[in-house]
């Protein structure tokens, strides 16, 4: 083959070239859709612990709350920290004393419910929902238990994350 031959012609070489930058540019379109769309799946969302209180000094049976600043679990934005009302709960059941952190968020409409010490119940002001104690819900709309924040104990030191589980 001689190099006449193995010369490209100007067309074939325009061609060429114009499909390869289409082809460049539909790759810097789609690697961060990509990206996007794999991220989530790769990404560990980090509630951090949250120091709340010394309990040593909240009575049994008696619901005491506390106002916490806690992360929203931005992704890869800057979130602030929110603050959130904590109930903690301290329920004496057969001599052994459990521990329970409350939203204070009801489960009908996210109306904040409120401890009602002549009523002796969570009360929401919105709809009428009611809770126990223990946050199960016992009169209203509310459809579920009060949602809890997972905790922990160090010490007398209570923590919590905010993470909520199911109620009671």
């Amino acid at each position: 083959m001689s190099i006449a031959q193995k010369r490209i012609s100007r067309r074939k070489f325009m061609i060429l070239a114009i499909n390869a930058a289409g082809a460049g540019a539909g790759l810097l379109i789609a690697a961060p859709i990509v990206g996007s769309i794999l991220s989530p799946i790769f990404y560990k969302s980090k509630y951090p612990w949250v120091m709340v209180a010394d309990i040593q000094h909240v009575p049994v049976g008696v619901p005491t709350a506390y106002v916490v600043m806690v992360d929203q679990g931005g992704d890869s934005w800057q979130v602030p920290k929110v603050p959130r009302t904590v109930y903690v709960v301290k329920l004496n059941l057969i001599n052994q004393v459990q521990l329970i952190a409350l939203s204070n968020v009801c489960t009908h409409m996210q109306c904040d419910v409120h401890w009602d010490i002549n009523l002796n119940v969570f009360f929401c002001p919105c709809h009428g929902g009611e809770y126990s104690m223990d946050g199960t819900n016992i009169a209203g709309p509310p459809p579920q238990p009060l949602f809890r924040y997972q905790h922990k104990l160090v010490g007398n030191t209570l923590f919590i994350r905010n993470v909520l589980v199911g109620g009671s």
